[in-house]
């Protein structure tokens, strides 16, 4: 997973602080600028910059969240308000907000908003790849076969050299791949990277040991560098009692 470019923008410097500390301190995030004065933002933030949440504060002078929003809206995936007033939550809607956080911001809290934007998003794209590509085809040897592959009976893709181990409930098909070409493909998708070498499908795996994923009869290992975005999904997915 990259990590997702966030941009800040608070005319309070202390508000700033805390949420550059909880995105720096999450390996997932990066924080590419942070914004005192909101008409200055307005006139940096551009589409190319590809930013992904802007959280923005409401109550600010010259301009508000609220107005300011409606002009940054195409330059962000996700806009989140961060205000102290709960008076702003129906025209922080109005203008597409994906979520409304009030100060003062926990950090398990703003970490559990970002994770839910992101799995609302997956879930829309997940739902549209299935309804338009539920399998796919893979050349395999060297007389121009092509082979059908449910993408709902994938265990995980493990690289090999050059190339990529398709590991099914049934068998394993050695195609010329590389990672980056599996990754982007299932973008937004149940599949994680869990290893430098492996990409699993988050619903085939049965059973989570220690830095380990039992899928079927493998056991696949979790790489330090990889094993965060999938941990945290394993983390909103397990009940645990409120008492």
């Amino acid at each position: 997973m990259e990590q997702l470019r966030c941009v800040v923008i608070d005319d309070e410097k202390h508000s700033i602080s805390i949420l550059s500390d909880y995105i720096e301190t999450n390996p997932n995030l990066t924080l590419v600028k942070t914004y005192v004065d909101p008409l200055v933002a307005l006139s940096e933030i551009s589409i190319k910059d590809k930013i992904d949440f802007i959280f923005l504060d409401i109550d600010m002078p010259d301009i508000t969240g609220i107005e300011l929003a409606k002009k940054l809206v195409n330059r962000a995936r996700f806009i989140v308000f961060t205000t102290a007033f709960t008076k702003y939550a129906v025209e922080a809607f109005e203008v597409d907000a994906s979520r409304y956080l009030v100060k003062p911001i926990s950090k398990p809290k703003f970490i559990k908003t970002v994770w839910d934007i992101l799995e609302s998003e997956t879930k829309k794209i997940e739902k549209s790849k299935q309804s338009g590509r539920k399998f796919f085809f893979v050349s395999i040897g060297d007389r121009g076969q092509r082979l059908k592959i449910k993408k709902s009976k994938i265990l995980f893709f493990e690289s090999e050299k050059n190339y990529i181990n398709i590991v099914t409930e049934e068998t394993k098909y050695m195609v010329y791949l590389t990672m980056k070409e599996v990754e982007k493909d299932f973008w937004g998708t149940l599949f994680y990277r869990v290893h430098r070498s492996f990409f699993v499908n988050a619903e085939k795996v049965e059973k989570v040991i220690g830095n380990t994923l039992k899928m079927g009869a493998y056991i696949v290992p979790m790489g330090n560098s990889y094993k965060d975005s999938f941990n945290e999904f394993l983390e909103r997915k397990t009940l645990r009692s409120g008492r």
